[in-house]
């Protein structure tokens, strides 16, 4: 599923003037990612529409609205472009707003800002905004820390010790995106994992209660999103249950699609598991990059085996 996300919000997040359309107009649903400069659109060439993206009006269209000798050409192309799917038109450069227009966005009550913004840097700023605002989304229980530069989810059952191990990981200077709760998009073909509004900079830690990390710990532990690369499942400690020994079978954690190599880890009272965390991420890393130690341990002993056997 993705965010609901109104010409209202869009218009709030970049601070942009409100010019005309009352309350019910600037709900107006955002449902493309990219904007529209409508060139074509205001010569009259109507025949490829991009109807339902926000149109930016900025010094080329201004510049030939206020040459165009056509009145009757103009008319017809703000009808067209002030349609029911449009969410709204932004006029950028801090332009005043052509006399027709306004009257036929008044006329229809439709959404009209303005903005002091370079048209091209705006569209820009947009496009990264609606991307991530309209990606594909969901969120789960789990904690999100930031490891030696890479996103690692920490999965496991309730009672497990995630937010425990989180604050272990935390002392030791890793940073902390979520706990308990992370919210995840896909964009750009990347996991980006942030934390709920509510929660952010928040833990839960049993026999303490909930604690402000960024004021116990520095504003420097905690990290408002980041690129999930890894995660990390907890498991109790059951010596009946077979573990991966060599660490050469990768297994892959699946989130909106995307999959992310998991790695399972016993959790005993004996064992820092921040600690063997780090090792873990570091170890991940190095097969990111092409070293796999297990494939190297498995190699050196069937070189051995074979020397064994030509003796």
């Amino acid at each position: 599923m993705t965010e609901k996300l109104t010409i209202r919000d869009f218009a709030n997040h970049f601070g942009l003037k409100w010019i005309n359309g009352d309350q019910q107009a600037l709900l107006r649903p955002v449902t493309e990612h990219v904007v529209s400069r409508p060139g074509l659109e205001l010569t009259g060439y109507f025949k490829y529409p991009r109807a339902n993206r926000i149109i930016f009006l900025g010094n080329k269209e201004i510049s030939y609205i206020n040459s165009c000798k056509s009145r009757k050409k103009l008319l017809e192309a703000f009808d067209f472009i002030t349609n029911e799917e449009c969410p709204g038109i932004v006029i950028c450069q801090n332009h005043e707003c052509p006399e027709d227009l306004l009257d036929i966005c008044v006329k229809k009550n439709f959404p009209l800002f303005g903005t002091m913004r370079n048209t091209n840097e705006l569209t820009y700023e947009s496009v990264v905004y609606l991307g991530e605002k309209l990606a594909p989304n969901t969120s789960i229980h789990a904690s999100l820390v930031e490891i030696f530069s890479e996103g690692v989810i920490i999965l496991g059952e309730s009672g497990i010790g995630k937010s425990e191990t989180t604050l272990e990981l935390i002392k030791k200077g890793h940073q902390i995106v979520a706990d308990d709760r992370v919210e995840i998009s896909l964009f750009k073909g990347e996991l980006i994992g942030r934390a709920p509004e509510l929660l952010v900079g928040m833990m839960e830690v049993r026999g303490i209660g909930i604690i402000d990390v960024p004021r116990m710990f520095g504003i420097n532990s905690l990290l408002d999103r980041t690129t999930i690369s890894f995660a990390i499942k907890l498991v109790h400690f059951r010596p009946e249950e077979p573990m991966e020994r060599l660490g050469i079978e990768t297994q892959y954690y699946e989130i909106l699609g995307k999959k992310i190599p998991l790695l399972t880890l016993p959790v005993s009272g004996a064992r820092s598991m921040a600690e063997i965390i780090e090792v873990a991420i570091t170890n991940l890393k190095l097969k990111k990059f092409g070293y796999d130690s297990g494939y190297v341990f498995e190699n050196r002993l069937k070189e051995l085996m074979d020397r064994k056997k030509s003796q």
